[in-house]
């Protein structure tokens, strides 16, 4: 939660509260289809997003002294969000694979032993990943750019 609201610590704490809430809430709906930390992980990814789609709400409401500032944030959030809906895009388990490459620092020999399959497989699967991220990516920006 950090890495993804830094540099507020304290909405990371905050987020990180409300997914743990989540989860004890829903353990009982918890099928068991995937390991619990990619069910987990799932829960933190969306309320992230609704963390920072409510933050994105909130400059509307500033003073106009305060406005300049808020800017950078405004687009960083516009960013995040954007990143969050190609994420919640992606097929099965690639947006697991791309948090634990890229956001967890995780080697792909750490990832094989993780999921307990071969480096070349997860190298085949990262390919894939990055492939259909890059693919949602430019379809989220160019929905968003077309006249409505």
């Amino acid at each position: 939660m950090a890495y993804r609201l830094s540099p507020d610590l304290e909405a990371a704490a905050d987020v990180t509260q409300e997914v743990f809430l989540a989860a004890v809430k829903g353990w009982k709906g918890y099928r068991g289809d995937g390991s619990p930390l990619t069910w987990l992980r799932a829960i933190a990814r969306h309320k992230v997003a609704d963390h920072l789609r409510a933050r994105l709400r909130r400059p509307a409401q500033l003073s106009p002294e305060a406005l300049p500032a808020a800017v950078p944030e405004e687009e960083a959030g516009r960013r995040a969000t954007l990143i969050a809906g190609v994420m919640r895009s992606l097929p099965d388990g690639y947006a697991e694979l791309l948090e634990e490459k890229y956001l967890e620092g995780l080697s792909v020999g750490q990832i094989a032993r993780h999921r307990r399959s071969s480096e070349k497989a997860v190298e085949s699967s990262l390919t894939r990943a990055r492939r259909a991220f890059r693919e949602g990516l430019l379809k989220l920006r160019a929905k968003q750019e077309s006249p409505k």
